[in-house]
């Protein structure tokens, strides 16, 4: 079992895969042993010491061979965007591995994976993870446009993949949401399946929907701001369903999540 340490890592690279988007690889072999999809990671972002907070990402990937671990990040902001001009040799701070993972019930048939933008992330892992188990996955992914979406290549090779943009310029025109809903009016084997989900509220608000009406289990991936990693700024409370009406029950997405049930969340604007 891991535990959480501080590594000072070397960059191996930083690669753009996407508009926007970027892999920055670390060597750090200790940390790759034993981490699971939907764990993350708190970055120092060097060279940005006015940046008081560290920056959590989803540990996209790792590679046991070459002791690397992949971070996916969208440069939107400083520190992401000083993320982009890190060199090799540079190194970085992180804690980790953090946080909860998704869970592969005994039963589990079918993974059904719902991915918005950047909530791809934590799901390269996890199809190493369902590989690994024999368990097909089947992978719904939307993005703006073609231009913003990663890894396609990589997913076709081990998944059932149904893309959506949002701008028409590749594969569905619309919302991911629609081809779930469409799919599993049709699928046969509902009652093995599960679903695993990350990406933007109201996506959420909306699979959340889908799977109470098609009983099927929900496991999702929260997006919020984790400043310390380990629950000691309190800041990424995530609002929790309470049996009693007006009852407010707050969850820490970093030590409680970030992987919760879908239905013992309350997913607001």
């Amino acid at each position: 079992m891991s535990t959480k340490k501080l590594y000072d890592s070397v960059v191996v690279n930083v690669i753009q895969v996407a508009q926007e988007i970027y892999i920055l690889r670390l060597h750090e072999p200790e940390l790759c042993q034993g981490v699971h999809a939907g764990q993350f990671v708190e970055v120092k972002v060097p060279h940005c010491s006015d940046l008081l907070w560290r920056r959590p990402f989803s540990i996209h990937n790792i590679h046991l061979a070459r002791g690397t671990i992949d971070i996916l990040f969208n440069a939107v902001g400083r520190g992401t965007a000083a993320m982009c001009h890190l060199k090799s040799g540079d190194v970085c701070n992180i804690l980790g591995p953090l946080g909860n993972h998704f869970q592969y019930d005994d039963s589990l048939d079918h993974a059904i994976v719902v991915a918005g933008g950047l909530g791809i992330a934590p799901f390269m892992l996890l199809q190493r993870e369902l590989a690994d188990r024999a368990i097909p996955m089947h992978l719904f992914y939307g993005a703006g446009s073609k231009e913003q979406l990663c890894h396609l290549d990589v997913f076709e090779q081990y998944a059932d993949v149904h893309v959506s943009t949002m701008d028409g310029s590749m594969g569905f025109k619309g919302l991911v949401t629609e081809l779930l809903l469409e799919f599993l009016e049709t699928f046969q084997d509902r009652s093995h399946s599960s679903l695993y989900v990350c990406g933007p509220t109201p996506m959420l608000r909306r699979v959340k929907e889908i799977a109470k009406e098609f009983g099927i289990p929900a496991q999702v991936s929260v997006e919020t701001i984790m400043a310390c990693g380990f629950g000691a700024c309190v800041g990424c409370a995530v609002p929790m369903v309470h049996p009693r009406p007006g009852v407010k029950e707050y969850y820490l997405a970093c030590v409680d999540g970030p992987v919760f049930n879908m239905e013992n969340i309350s997913i607001n604007d």
